[in-house]
C-alpha cells in the first residue's frame, strides 16, 4: 500500500485527482457537495445547475432582497394574525398592524347567571308555596242534613292537594248545583289549607198526584222523587191540588204549569208558609180557582184566602183565629180571612 512505502499523503483542499477524461473529479461519491474553503460571496443560492437546474427559470433573481410580486402579496394562512403592509421599495421595514381579538358571549354572562339563579329560586319558592304551604288539606260541609259531607264534597269537584288560591267559586257553585238535591250557598277558604262549603239541600214541602204518578217537590216545583205507591205519600208534607200540569214531571226537573198566575201564587204561598214556619200545619192547597184559594189545616178547619193578595197577612190572621177556636174548644169548621180586619168563623 502507499502508506506502507511512504508514498502517503494527505490531500488537501482544493487538490484534486484523477481527470475527467476518465471519469474522476477529484473527489469520491460520499464526498460531492462538501465543501473545503471560504464562503462564496455575491453567490446566487438559487444556482444550482447541477441539481435542480429546471427550478432556477421560476424562481426570483432578488430572493435576498424580498423585491418582487411574491413578497407583495397578501400573507394568507390557517390563522389570521393580522394586517400587514408591505412598502414596494427595496429595504423598507414590514409594519404588522395588528387587531384586537373579540371575545363575544362573555361580556354580559354575568347578570343573566344572576337573573337564571333569581329565576330558579323564585320558582322553587312558588313550588313548595303552591304544593306545602297554600294547597287544600281540609274541606268543611255546612248546611247539609241528609245527604253526607263526602257526598258534596265530591260533587264540588275539589280534592285534597288543589292549590286554594286556583279554586273557582263559579265552578264549584255549576258542580253542586248540578246535583239537583243541593243549592250552593257560598265558599269560604281559611288560609292556608282549610275550605269551607256552605250548601242547602232542597227540601221536600208539597206532593201532587198526575196521571196516577205521586211527585214531591220542593217549594219551587222541583220534583225531588217521585213514586206510584199509594203507601209512600207523605202525610206531613201539604198537597197540592188543581195544578195544570203543562210538562217536565221528572225528577230534577221543574213541573211547568199551564197558568202563570198558578206559578206566582205557589211560589208566594210556600214562600209565606215558611216565613211563618207553618207549613208543618196545613195539610192540602187548593189552588184551581186563584180568585177562591182554600187550605185545609191539620185541626180540621178550612181556610178561605181569596185572591192571592196579601197572602202573608192572610195566614197570620188564619194562625190566630185558629189558635183562638181551639182555646174555645172548636176543631171544625170555615175560617174565611178576605176581611183581614174581622175575619169570619162558621163552625160546621
Amino acid at each position: 500500500m502507499d502508506g506502507q512505502n511512504g508514498s502517503y499523503r494527505p490531500r488537501t483542499a482544493g487538490e484534486r485527482t484523477g481527470s475527467p477524461a476518465n471519469g474522476d473529479h477529484g473527489v469520491r461519491d460520499w464526498q460531492k457537495n462538501t465543501w473545503f474553503g471560504p464562503a462564496p460571496v455575491n453567490s446566487n443560492p438559487f444556482d444550482e445547475p447541477e441539481d435542480a437546474p429546471e427550478l432556477k427559470a421560476i424562481r426570483s433573481e432578488n430572493v435576498n432582497e424580498h423585491i418582487g410580486d411574491f413578497w407583495n402579496s397578501p400573507v394568507q394562512g390557517m390563522q389570521n394574525t393580522g394586517s400587514y403592509r408591505q412598502n414596494t421599495q427595496a429595504g423598507s421595514a414590514v409594519k404588522p398592524v395588528q387587531t384586537k381579538n373579540v371575545v363575544k358571549g362573555k361580556k354580559n354572562s354575568h347578570p343573566l347567571r344572576v337573573l337564571l339563579i333569581i329565576a330558579v329560586f323564585l320558582t322553587a319558592v312558588l313550588l313548595v308555596l303552591r304544593f306545602a304551604v297554600f294547597s287544600v288539606k281540609e274541606i268543611l260541609v255546612i248546611g247539609n242534613k241528609s245527604i253526607p259531607a263526602a257526598e258534596v264534597i265530591r260533587v264540588s269537584g275539589i280534592h285534597l292537594g288543589d292549590s286554594i288560591f286556583m279554586l273557582n267559586e263559579k265552578k264549584v257553585e255549576e258542580h253542586i248545583t248540578s246535583d239537583y238535591r243541593l243549592k250552593f250557598v257560598y265558599m269560604d277558604r281559611e288560609m292556608p289549607g282549610t275550605v269551607i262549603l256552605s250548601v242547602a239541600e232542597r227540601e221536600p214541602r208539597c206532593w201532587l198526584t198526575y196521571c196516577g204518578i205521586m211527585y214531591v217537590m220542593d217549594k219551587n216545583r222541583m220534583v225531588l222523587y217521585e213514586s206510584e205507591n199509594p203507601a209512600e205519600y207523605p202525610i206531613d208534607l201539604v198537597e197540592v191540588k188543581g195544578l195544570e200540569v203543562r210538562s217536565n214531571t221528572v225528577v230534577g226537573q221543574y213541573i211547568n204549569l199551564g197558568s202563570e198566575l198558578q206559578q206566582t201564587i205557589f211560589r208566594e204561598l210556600f214562600q209565606e208558609m215558611k216565613v211563618l214556619r207553618c207549613i208543618d200545619k196545613i195539610a192540602d192547597a187548593d189552588i184551581s180557582n186563584t180568585d177562591s184559594i182554600l187550605l185545609t189545616t191539620r185541626y180540621g178547619f178550612t181556610v178561605a184566602l181569596g185572591d192571592g193578595n196579601n197572602l202573608h197577612a192572610k195566614l197570620r190572621s188564619m194562625l190566630l183565629t185558629q189558635d183562638k177556636l181551639i182555646e174555645l174548644g172548636y176543631n171544625s169548621g170555615t175560617i174565611n180571612v178576605m176581611n183581614l180586619e174581622q175575619p169570619l168563623f162558621v163552625p160546621d
